[in-house]
């Protein structure tokens, strides 16, 4: 009767297995691992690009709209304002009803918004906006209840355009008097220390400017409407951390 040998896995072939099995396993983790790192890296990039797409896209069709008027109290002016922990704010009159509540319906057709960067209760940074009557004075108006605009951005500037120079300037003081274009440089990101945010400038023109100018009975600068734009420095505002809210 012939004997049949059975034979078992040395301790040297098992572990020789296991090493394998843990190169390949290892190999796999690393080539899924990266792959889910480049989707989520081009979906960011899709998702910061639609987010600037749409706040530079809300900041045009408020600007375009710009309602202007001559007016004893200065109801219509471009209000303009500039905070060394905020950075700038900016005030005027328009005809569009976006991103209007319908708790602030009674505004409609003609309010004054103003953009500024706020802080949340948590003391994160966002780019906010207030509605309030058009036609009614600072001293009478209460207290701006804010919107968020967009809660990744850590930094707001604005320029204005002179139209009897067409030089820019990051004051305005005029009064009855509208620049011929406003310069938005936003900051997109949350300033964290870990990506660095993206800087988006946008300057966009004012054709009723020139009807302002001439009831001054004055002229436009020749040339100043070509959309020509700089890089504006802005104050980034860092988003606390964690352990600091």
């Amino acid at each position: 009767m012939r004997r049949l040998l059975q034979r078992g896995f040395s301790l040297l072939e098992v572990m020789l297995a296991i090493t394998i099995l843990g190169l390949v396993i290892t190999a796999v983790t690393a080539t899924w691992q990266a792959g889910l790192n480049g989707w989520k890296h081009t979906a960011g990039i899709s998702e910061n690009f639609q987010r600037e797409r749409i706040v530079m896209g809300t900041l045009d069709d408020l600007t375009k709209s710009i309602i202007y008027a001559p007016s004893p109290d200065s109801l219509y002016d471009i209000n303009f304002g500039h905070d060394q922990q905020t950075g700038d704010s900016v005030s005027f009159v328009t005809g569009s009803d976006m991103l209007l509540p319908h708790t602030e319906i009674m505004a409609a057709g003609l309010r004054r918004v103003t953009i500024a960067l706020q802080r949340d209760q948590s003391n994160h940074p966002y780019l906010g906006i207030a509605n309030s009557t058009a036609l009614q004075p600072d001293e009478g108006a209460e207290a701006p209840v804010w919107h968020v605009l967009s809660a990744e951005v850590c930094g707001f500037g604005v320029r204005l355009r002179d139209p009897r120079d067409g030089t820019m300037v990051d004051k305005w003081d005029e009064s009855n008097l509208l620049p011929s274009a406003i310069e938005y440089t936003v900051g997109f990101g949350a300033n964290d220390g870990r990506t660095p945010p993206v800087v988006v400038t946008r300057t966009i023109e004012l054709p009723i400017a020139q009807y302002a100018l001439q009831q001054l009975g004055q002229p436009m600068a020749q040339g100043d409407t070509t959309n020509t734009t700089s890089t504006q420095p802005i104050n980034l505002i860092s988003s606390p951390s964690p352990e600091n809210p």
